[in-house]
């Protein structure tokens, strides 16, 4: 079965008039199909595969892989403390201290948002973590108080990827965004996954708008940025979901194969994986591993279901769910039974 193109336009083409912009993309054994529509900015600049989006949470996946190439190569391990790598913090602990792979599992039992988080955010709706320091970041690992022993519930938290991310760049000594462009974006050719833009990639951004449709600033993240500080292009993450149905063709196959194990139930959702996802795929009898984003002024959504050999993402400049949108064309080229 090749990725239809066909599917993917009509996917675009059905989508909600409300998105200002949209790229879809589909990857199966065939190839990859992309479509498009809409604007990426005021002047009307078409939105194509190129166009550079904020990805928000999907951010998470990419520091979880990170996570998994550092624990290949023997650098961390996943039930490393947390405090090892803050030894001047004084760190919560309840029952047992937090490791690398709770806060990859979104069971640390750090809540969602860091404590002093709201209190800033509210002061600056538009761009509501753009003021929170590294500062504030230690002093709220160190206030906070843990909602459940950790790896005893799934229980998702921004601010546990955010400090995982950081806490693999101290461990490396170099920052979040070099970090991951060096060790999963580069060796997976993909040159657009960046936090930070360069003239090029601001030139081909996608400007976000609000619900209403209205431009608002893109997010920035600078103390927490492995919790959704990325942006990234249809190219790039057809190239990243290739590699996911794909570990083997890659040179981080043993980490990526690494992430996609389920090891915590998460009720509903079905499985936790290591960033990732396990759940119920709709209108079928399969299971996909997904991740979805949103910031003030963009959504997105991957996809796949490994066995099938199919993978989606979708990609809005507009602060818009889409992960209904990426579920039903998951499901169409998935079809409703196995073979």
């Amino acid at each position: 079965m090749t990725a239809p193109l066909s599917a993917v336009q009509d996917a675009v083409a059905s989508a909600s008039p409300k998105l200002v912009g949209l790229a879809v993309t589909a990857v199966d054994a065939g190839g990859t199909a992309h479509a498009s529509r809409g604007r990426a900015d005021e002047d009307g600049r078409p939105v194509d595969e190129h166009t550079v989006f904020e990805i928000g949470s999907v951010t998470k996946v990419f520091t979880a892989l990170l996570l998994a190439v550092m624990v290949e190569a023997g650098e961390v391990a996943l039930d490393e403390p947390l405090a090892d790598l803050y030894p001047e913090l004084t760190l919560p602990v309840r029952g047992r201290p937090v490791t690398l792979v709770d806060l990859a599992t979104h069971a640390s039992g750090l809540p969602r948002l860091p404590p002093g988080l709201l209190r800033q955010g509210l002061r600056h709706r538009d761009d509501p973590y753009a003021t929170f320091s590294d500062a504030d970041v230690a002093r709220a690992l160190e206030s906070v108080r843990l909602r459940a022993e950790p790896g005893t519930r799934v229980r998702y938290s921004n601010f546990g990827a955010g400090v995982l991310g950081q806490a693999l760049a101290r461990r490396a000594g170099t920052p979040y965004d070099d970090l991951v462009r060096a060790r999963v974006c580069s060796p997976l050719g993909m040159p657009d996954t960046v936090a930070r833009l360069s003239p090029d990639q601001l030139a081909r951004r996608a400007a976000g708008h609000d619900r209403r449709g209205r431009a608002v600033p893109d997010w920035h993240m600078d103390s927490l940025p492995g919790m959704g500080a990325l942006h990234s292009t249809s190219t790039d993450l057809a190239r990243f979901l290739a590699a996911q149905l794909d570990p083997g063709s890659t040179p981080l196959g043993d980490a990526i194969r690494l992430t996609q194990q389920p090891r915590l139930a998460a009720g509903r959702l079905g499985h936790q994986a290591l960033g990732w996802m396990r759940s119920p795929l709709p209108r079928t009898d399969r299971r996909m591993l997904w991740h979805n984003g949103g910031t003030g002024g963009a959504f997105s959504f991957v996809g796949l279901e490994p066995d099938a050999g199919v993978a989606v993402a979708v990609l809005t400049n507009t602060a818009r769910s889409v992960d209904g949108l990426g579920m039903s064309l998951l499901a169409l080229l998935v079809g409703p039974e196995r073979g």
